[in-house]
């Protein structure tokens, strides 16, 4: 565990003098960058700043958020922020071109991603009919997976995703890339009745909200983690105080968007083992997956990649 330092005042003289009072180091400043806007898949992030849980352990923490493409780990790498908010694919892959990174603790234990369609469109990945038009990030590794694994090959079209869901409400026949934590409630919350496939269910699953710090681990990294830990599960019993943060944060995060989205991220975030659990046979699937699709050299692994702090 970090531990603060403590400043003694001492005597010049030779003769024995009463100690001041002891003074608390500084807290270690740590600058966290996410991977997008302020929304509740950050919330135990928000909630270590807000209820004391970071400070308690030492640490000063300013939160920069993040937006379409937020190059969070670049901004690590550079020095310009001590810790970032990545995925467990984004990691391994940007690992490859030199970033010195670690996986040291997922916020998700499954993928919050998936494709939204309406209540009425198809029910799973395999009814998505030829013809069909999927917003979405054209060449991300989610899109260039399912693709493949559905054989989806010129039949269904990829469209460049614009962001938000202006695009959904203004096409029925749309199917657009979603999060649970943002595109589903905010569909939702505009009265349309939607489907969420989730990621996870076409073999896709990687850790998401994940925390990466520097690699090798600064001598703050198990402190920190141990502190995100609590603060996680603080905001998992009481998400008031960090949701309301971030709405002043985030004007679209209105109160019944984020009542609904506090509620579908759950499962995600605790899955089935549990809050923050990582283990080496979904590491190394993922690695694996990332070579099969031509992203990753033959050869790569995991390894190396991510770390288990006790």
């Amino acid at each position: 565990m970090w531990i603060p330092l403590l400043a003694l005042s001492l005597g010049c003289s030779g003769a024995s003098e009463p100690a001041g009072p002891e003074t608390k180091a500084p807290n270690q400043s740590i600058v966290l960058a996410l991977n997008w806007l302020p929304e509740p898949e950050f919330g135990g992030f928000y909630e270590g700043m807000l209820g004391g849980h970071y400070a308690e352990a030492g640490f000063d923490v300013q939160i920069l958020p993040g937006g379409a493409g937020a190059p969070s780990l670049e901004l690590m790498a550079s020095g310009k922020a001590d810790a970032a908010i990545t995925a467990a694919d984004d990691l391994l892959l940007k690992r490859n071109k030199g970033v010195k990174a670690l996986g040291v603790w997922p916020a998700f234990q499954r993928a919050p991603n998936g494709l939204m369609v309406r209540e009425t469109g198809p029910q799973g990945f395999g009814a998505i009919l030829p013809g069909t038009q999927v917003a979405i990030e054209v060449g991300s590794p989610f899109q260039r997976y399912l693709w493949e694994k559905q054989g989806w090959g010129t039949q269904v079209q990829a469209v460049p995703y614009t962001g938000g869901i202006g695009q959904f409400l203004a096409d029925e026949d749309l199917i657009q890339q979603a999060y649970i934590t943002s595109e589903v409630c905010m569909a939702r919350a505009k009265g349309v009745d939607v489907r969420f496939l989730k990621a996870a269910d076409a073999g896709w699953n990687p850790y998401g909200t994940l925390l990466a710090l520097p690699d090798p681990m600064p001598a703050w990294g198990p402190a920190f983690v141990e502190a995100t830990k609590k603060a996680w599960e603080a905001y998992m019993a009481h998400p008031q105080r960090a949701n309301a943060h971030m709405a002043s944060l985030n004007p679209a995060l209105t109160d019944e968007v984020l009542s609904c989205v506090t509620q579908a991220q759950a499962e995600y975030v605790l899955g089935e083992q549990g809050l923050g659990h990582m283990d080496a046979a979904r590491w190394d699937a993922m690695a694996e997956t990332l070579v099969d699709l031509g992203l990753l050299p033959e050869g790569s692994s995991a390894q190396g990649a991510w770390v288990v702090v006790e």
